[in-house]
């Protein structure tokens, strides 16, 4: 498909003469339109989806700008880059995996500059894998000898993150995976061969267009799983860009924002965002979506750890090392004034710790250079009350979104701040807000940004947990229910519905992340637990770890209800605080020792380590490589495939009394830590 349009406006814009000389005496900047939810590569079935009008952009460019803007709509790089006008193309928008596909494909060199935010305010996609309606799967784990019919390896979200999903849930996928070209081929090719055990993987956004369009019936496919979350509508520029139009392009994209009208037009919730810190603007060459290897993924390095247990909230990398160094290499260290409980997070660039005030009468965040540990600027206010063990630190490991912090303190406060100056755009407290009650040991879950939405839990009574407008810190919604417990929760798809899944004081339970109406409950046999580690997404089925129930698995109903009595449990692993790591078909936890267990139907012990751990330890997994952070701040790099428990190597990081309780962050080979005292920057590339 390829349309090419030219977009002046200026009988639109009211402007004095010479403005209007300007505009037509400038060359145009031509603007080439890759998205899939654009109105000319799309269709226009489901009302106010899939019908960006990027027309009105051009019009709005052209006041800000001053100079014509043409428009060029084309699925394929190529063919924008060519034209028919022969004028160089400045801009390219589309999603980011396919551009970079094309653009190395065609040796054409390309740099990030913006996001464009969907209508959930969010910058990603994921990729859907469908079943047929009667089809008898219910999770990813049970797609074993199935076909799968993947997307080209262009569409990060249909093809590698879909290949990373499946490898999780202990799918092997083949050396060559089938693919079909669009969403339409791949489901229509599944409910034509109803005698074939065939899923299929599609866009997130292209449910809706499947079922409006009238391409399949409605409620003919079923939800089974979701890939990790993948980069979507990218701004590009060209080489045709210098550093000047460069920034009154961007500054013209941030406007977006404060245009309602453009807002609609754009089906987007906040309009133009920054580039993530991972992409580099100075980068010349794109990345590719190259085919994974024999039954491996494609994977890309691990360049952000933006919150609690990182990207996926899961604990794990796509790359580990072989093996560690044979001594600590300490690129910086910091030292701290507060003791250290709460996670790291960092990016590229900066590097988020949360810490208190000497007297223990204050939150201090610091935001650390991640090059060299230099202080870029903190966020320090004075609170009231008292948490039991280790003063009142923040425990909640803060949380990086969209250029913003999203910081909890152990009392309750909650801010908002800008990532590059450290600028407070919103700030609640959940105590004197919402009527929470402060945990005995603090507020601890880490907050959780669902489609725009910021889920905390204060844990009142009528308010026992509350989403809030992440741009604002206004509340969408509010639940009632039991005081808070201190585990963090995840958003996941379970028995075909996406839900938040976390614990109240007492009890397990699901929320709708629209409404915030709670979905299921779940009571564990013994009481006692203090719900503190986090539950598992196993490919739509749900692992949760306890100290006085075990480990256990539970399956879903369709329509999402829990089925109360687990799948499967195991009775040694028992962590209090520690949470589980799942990654292929094992999961890996710790509590005494660490335990491999096998993250099926049996949660069978593959092996148990032979080495005292104590009450407490962090665990990062990658496919080959299980990375356990002690907490006498020791590291242990085990091999992940082995059938017995082996230490693949080792390096002491902390002093034999140090006691090391806050999760630690991997950017790349940089392993960030820190002990009761202080804060360091530590290589971990090979030697």
């Amino acid at each position: 498909m390829y349309r090419a349009v030219r977009f002046f406006g200026v009988a639109a814009i009211v402007a004095v003469c010479a403005c209007v000389n300007l505009c037509l005496a400038e060359p145009p900047l031509v603007v080439g339109v890759m998205d899939p939810l654009a109105l000319p590569l799309s269709c226009p079935c489901v009302e106010g989806h899939a019908q960006r009008r990027y027309e009105k952009l051009a019009a709005f460019l052209e006041g800000e700008l001053r100079r014509p803007v043409e428009v060029v709509f084309s699925e394929d790089l190529s063919k924008i880059l060519r034209g028919d006008s022969g004028k160089p193309v400045h801009v390219v928008i589309g999603k980011q995996s396919v551009v970079r596909f094309d653009a190395n494909t065609l040796d054409f060199p390309l740099r990030p500059a913006m996001m464009l935010t969907g209508k959930d305010g969010k910058t990603t996609l994921v990729g859907l894998v469908v079943v047929r309606t009667d089809d008898p799967a219910r999770t990813l784990g049970d797609l074993t000898g199935y076909t799968v019919l993947f997307g080209p390896p262009a569409s990060d979200e249909k093809f590698a993150a879909a290949v990373e999903a499946l490898r999780k849930a202990g799918i092997k996928t083949p050396a060559k995976p089938e693919t079909r070209p669009g969403c339409s081929d791949s489901v229509l090719e599944m409910l034509d061969n109803p005698d074939k055990p065939i899923a299929a993987v599609i866009s997130s956004y292209a449910a809706a267009l499947l079922e409006g369009c009238g391409t399949i019936e409605k409620g003919s496919i079923r939800v089974v799983g979701e890939t990790a979350p993948a980069p979507f509508v990218t701004v590009f520029f060209t080489d045709a860009v210098d550093e000047a139009l460069g920034a009154e392009i961007r500054a013209a994209l941030a406007a977006v924002v404060e245009h309602p009208d453009l807002l609609t037009a754009l089906e987007t919730q906040l309009g133009f965002v920054p580039i993530d810190a991972t992409a580099k603007p100075s980068e010349k060459k794109p990345e590719t979506a190259s085919p994974p290897p024999a039954e491996e993924p494609a994977v890309a390095p691990q360049t952000s750890w933006p919150g609690w247990r990182g990207p996926g909230r899961d604990g794990v990398v796509a790359h580990l090392p072989a093996r560690l160094p044979k001594e600590a290499r300490i690129l910086w260290s910091k030292e701290l004034t507060g003791k250290g409980l709460a996670g790291i997070v960092a990016t590229e660039d900066f590097v988020i710790i949360a810490d208190r005030d000497a007297m223990d009468c204050g939150d201090v965040f610091r935001c650390l250079d991640a090059a060299s540990g230099i202080e870029i600027w903190t966020l320090e206010y004075a609170t009231s009350g008292e948490i039991q063990d280790y003063g009142s630190v923040p425990r909640a490991t803060p949380l990086v979104a969209e250029g913003m912090v999203y910081a909890l303190g152990g009392l309750g406060d909650l801010h908002c701040a800008r990532l590059a100056t450290g600028e407070v755009v919103w700030s609640r407290n959940l105590v004197r807000d919402f009527g929470g009650a402060v945990p005995t040991w603090g507020y601890c879950s880490s907050p959780l940004l669902v489609d725009g939405k910021l889920i905390v839990n204060p844990g009142a009574k009528d308010a026992s947990l509350v989403a809030l407008d992440c741009a604002s810190g206004a509340e969408v919604w509010r639940c009632p229910g039991l005081p808070a417990a201190y585990a963090s929760f995840i958003v996941g798809r379970f028995g075909g519905e996406r839900q938040i899944v976390g614990y109240d004081e007492k009890t397990l339970g699901g929320w709708d992340p629209e409404t915030g109406r709670r979905l299921w409950t779940l009571v564990p046999p013994a009481a006692g637990d203090f719900n503190v580690p986090t539950p598992i997404d196993a490919g739509g089925r749900l692992i949760v770890a306890s100290e006085t129930n075990g480990t256990r698995l539970f399956d879903f109903e369709p329509g999402g209800a829990i089925v109360p009595e687990p799948v499967a449990r195991n009775e040694d692993l028992a962590p209090d605080a520690s949470t589980p790591v799942l990654v292929g078909g094992r999961l890996f936890g710790c509590w005494d020792a660490v335990y491999c267990l096998k993250a099926d139907s049996t949660l069978a012990a593959i092996w148990t380590g032979d080495e005292d751990l104590g009450d407490y330890s962090s665990v990062v997994a990658s496919p080959d490589r299980v990375l356990v952070v002690t907490k006498r701040g020791e590291l242990l790099l085990i091999d992940a495939a082995a059938d017995a428990f082996t230490v693949v190597s080792r390096l002491r990081i902390f002093a034999d009394d140090a006691e090391v309780l806050s999760h630690p962050a991997l950017v790349g080979s940089r392993l960030y830590l820190r002990d009761m005292a202080k804060v360091v920057c530590v290589d971990l590339s090979e030697d």
